[in-house]
């Protein structure tokens, strides 16, 4: 993904990548996230450009950081414990998580 693909994000998908960054942080070891390596025009991280950018507010981005990775994590272990059948879409999670986004403001 190139930056100006980045920069048309709607809110919601911004969300998605900060998320995904956070998840895989713990993990991460040589490289600084999606983009892999930092360049001259834009950092290895989506969620640093997201930042710098002012993409997303930074007090959203560090409540992502702080508390939705645990949030899904618990999601799944909740679903893991139900038959097949009866678990819940991860869609109901990702409409749970952006809730409240102000859709206007992408």
């Amino acid at each position: 993904m190139q930056i100006p693909e980045v920069l048309a994000l709607p809110r919601e998908e911004l969300r998605l990548i900060v998320l995904l960054e956070a998840c895989a942080a713990p993990r991460l070891r040589n490289v600084e996230g999606l983009w892999r390596k930092s360049t001259r025009k834009r950092p290895g991280s989506m969620t640093a450009f997201i930042r710098a950018e002012r993409l997303l507010d930074s007090a959203d981005i560090d409540a992502i950081i702080a508390h939705a990775p645990g949030d899904l994590r618990e999601f799944q272990r909740a679903a893991a414990a139900l038959p097949p059948e009866h678990r819940p879409h991860i869609r109901t999670w990702i409409e749970r998580f952006n809730e409240g986004v102000d859709k206007s403001a992408a």
